[in-house]
């Protein structure tokens, strides 16, 4: 199953940390499919932004929290999350709004 660099980059993760990494450190923080690795994410960054260079790109699980629901419990689902360190200026999430 071929996988486009497209899909890499599913969305900014916008937390008080991440905020705080971003404007102090120029480390964003993205959420990223399960398959993806530090390659891939380095490209798609790349292809986003291309004024920016990546200097680093670390990777972590985030591991899904089982709920009690009246039924039992809920199965949790994992996911994937990406910082990217940048050199360059503040990169704009929402270009839009």
């Amino acid at each position: 199953m071929a996988h486009s660099i497209s899909q890499v980059l599913d969305r900014p993760i916008i937390t008080e940390k991440s905020t705080m990494m971003a404007s102090k450190d120029k480390k964003f923080t993205f959420a990223i499919p399960n398959w993806a690795t530090k390659d891939h994410v380095k490209e798609a960054f790349a292809k986003y932004f291309p004024d920016h260079k990546v200097l680093k790109v670390n990777i972590g699980k985030i591991f899904g929290k089982a709920r009690r629901t009246r039924k039992g419990y809920t199965s949790p689902v994992d996911q994937k999350k990406a910082i990217v360190t940048v050199d360059g200026a503040h990169i704009e999430y929402f270009p839009e709004i």
